[in-house]
């Protein structure tokens, strides 16, 4: 299928660096720095955000999870367990600390995030088994936390959405807690390097999918002598999974000139072809990481001050966002 932009925003693109995950090291500072920048001057209002730890997987140790509770909303309230991006090896607990609390807010929901252990120091298994310790300690706790252990959701975005998939497999496999959906934005499923992101750049040069980024985030993950071969578990690369019967429904986010949006949409197809329900959205014209209040100076003099993305890129994010939210409080059954 072919990459359609914005006209505005295929101009932006053009000069943005398409930075390549060559230095571990560098990537975790770089993360570390947005995370900073992100959490400045947000409003907490109506949520409440507290620090823990729970226990981990076997002979592993505690994971760190934020939760997230609003402080208005029927009791007990519907939970969502989230798994942030970071491609495999960067990323922390405020990694999407502003979403996280909109998303409670939005759903008056309880919003637990992960903080799952990175690769290479900690390769597959040890995130999903982090998220699964995280699942199965919000259900064992549910009368604490006030949530109903019936209506909880995972989330993730990117390589989290990639986990969060994972996890609704490996809790339907093991006859865990059983999840009321599954959202996956922008998600990264597949190890196996497809044709898509083989192909040479589409016009003008789509980002958030550069081949030699996603191989080396695998090779993080997986081990470089394991990736892309038929050793790689369905639970590490949910892409390759035959089996979706029985999965939670499921909502499936992609980005028109992202590398890895036709990964998504052919999980959204599988999964519909299993009798899962699915809901695709797609963010038309748009590029990867163009979200409303991200700033990006236009060239040309068509925009003189720094200003939010091309606006309809940041429509399509906004429309998304809302689908989402939509999505959710029909699966998790909020009716306030």
């Amino acid at each position: 299928m072919p990459y359609r932009f914005d006209a505005e925003l295929a101009t932006l693109v053009e000069i943005t660096p398409n930075a390549v995950l060559d230095d571990i090291t560098a990537s975790r500072a770089r993360a570390t720095e947005l995370i900073l920048a992100a959490t400045r001057e947000i409003d907490l209002t109506g949520v409440n955000i507290m620090d823990t730890s729970v226990p981990g997987p076997p002979d592993a140790p505690d994971v760190a999870v934020r939760i997230y509770t609003p402080l208005i909303g029927a009791r007990p309230a519907p939970a969502v367990l989230h798994l942030r991006g970071g491609g495999f090896v960067a990323g922390a607990l405020g990694t999407d600390h502003r979403a996280n609390i909109e998303l409670s807010r939005s759903l008056g929901a309880v919003v637990i995030a992960v903080d799952y252990r990175l690769a290479p120091e900690n390769p597959y298994p040890a995130a999903l088994e982090d998220g699964y310790a995280a699942l199965l300690w919000m259900v064992g706790r549910a009368d604490r936390l006030g949530i109903d252990p019936a209506r909880i959701a995972v989330h993730g975005v990117h390589n989290g959405a990639g986990l969060a998939a994972a996890l609704a497999l490996l809790s339907r496999d093991r006859g865990g807690p059983a999840l009321c959906c599954q959202c996956l934005d922008r998600p990264e499923l597949d190890d196996r390097h497809t044709a898509a992101l083989r192909t040479p750049e589409p016009a003008h040069g789509a980002r958030g999918g550069h081949r030699p980024d996603v191989a080396a985030r695998w090779d993080a993950y997986l081990g470089a002598e394991v990736a892309g071969t038929d050793e790689v578990s369905v639970y590490a690369a949910p892409g390759r999974a035959t089996d979706l019967r029985g999965l939670p429904p499921a909502y499936v986010a992609v980005v028109e000139g992202d590398r890895l949006r036709d990964q998504g949409v052919a999980y959204a197809d599988a999964l519909r072809a299993a009798g899962v329900p699915v809901q695709l959205g797609r963010q038309s014209g748009a590029m990867p990481g163009a979200a409303p209040g991200r700033c990006t100076s236009a060239p040309g003099g068509r925009r003189r001050h720094r200003a939010p993305v091309a606006a309809s890129g940041a429509a399509g994010v906004s429309r998304e966002r809302d689908e989402k939210i939509t999505f959710l409080r029909a699966a998790l059954n909020i009716r306030y």
